[in-house]
């Protein structure tokens, strides 16, 4: 009987140690279990704070970038404008150092002052002169738009001389006091009066050959004259008095420096330089030495 006691206190400390193990083993678990849903849950609410704040930081930075697309455009649109101007400036300061007496027009319409001269005046080349000890002289800026014609010509065949180029105001004064002394009245229509000359302008140019020379005014016959027509504009020159104009007489050896732009315009257009009236011809003057 003794030892059955015995056994049976022995089991029921044992289950008693198996009960009090359980126990703090289940209270170890739940503690572990416990902090574990705790950190769990701190987890979640810093990884809800992430995603609200990486949600932020997205829209702030939809925002920048919107912001920053608008400070593109309006910086395009900026450097498009300063472009523009600098454009404009470039054109105007272009514009204010040609001399606007160019492309007017003087046969008869305007007046030249008696104190103009070019700008720049050089002496053509003896080669292209039929008087070769004749000083002649032309707008600086035009004589290599006149050699280049004056080379194609010779390429093509053609012996086109030079008679004469800038006269002075009183160059015109005299040469029109000669020509009304032999002619009369009759030299008004086909010699300027000072002032009114074209040749001023060190942009007029009176051509010839070789085999005609001071006799240039049967020119019109020449095939020097045609291929003029057919090429001049290509230089820059047109013809300034053509038949039928109402200035002077028709004058096939009298060609003028008007620029690129505006005598291509003519060809086109089948105009002559005088058809045109002021406003539209000076809409060419910033393009004459280009």
């Amino acid at each position: 009987m003794p030892e059955k006691r015995s056994q049976s206190h022995i089991k029921k400390y044992i289950i008693i140690g198996v009960i009090i193990l359980l126990t703090a083993a289940l209270g170890v678990v739940s503690y572990f279990y416990y902090k574990t849903e705790k950190e769990l849950g701190l987890t979640k609410i810093e990884l809800e704070n992430t995603k609200s704040n990486l949600a932020q930081s997205e829209e702030k930075a939809k925002s920048l970038n919107a912001y920053l697309e608008t400070e593109k455009y309006k910086n395009s649109l900026f450097s498009g404008q300063i472009s523009e101007i600098v454009g404009t400036v470039s054109q105007l300061d272009k514009l204010s150092k040609t001399d606007k007496e160019l492309l007017q027009k003087y046969s008869k319409v305007y007046f030249l002052s008696e104190n103009y001269v070019p700008e720049s005046l050089t002496e053509i080349p003896a080669e292209f002169v039929y008087e070769k000890d004749k000083k002649v002289q032309i707008h600086t800026k035009v004589l290599p738009y006149l050699s280049d014609l004056i080379k194609a010509a010779h390429n093509n065949g053609f012996d086109l001389k030079i008679i004469s180029g800038f006269r002075s105001f009183g160059d015109q004064s005299v040469l029109k006091d000669n020509y009304t002394v032999v002619y009369g009245s009759g030299a008004n229509k086909f010699s300027a009066d000072q002032g009114y000359s074209e040749h001023q302008l060190g942009t007029a140019i009176d051509f010839t050959t070789a085999e005609l020379g001071l006799n240039f005014s049967a020119f019109e016959k020449t095939g020097e004259y045609r291929w003029l027509l057919e090429n001049g504009y290509k230089y820059g020159f047109v013809i300034s008095y053509p038949k039928g104009n109402v200035y002077y007489q028709f004058e096939p050896w009298h060609w003028r420096f008007i620029g690129r732009s505006l005598a291509n315009t003519l060809h086109q257009e089948n105009k002559n330089f005088y058809d045109l009236d002021q406003r539209t011809i000076d809409k060419y003057l910033i393009d004459i030495f280009d």
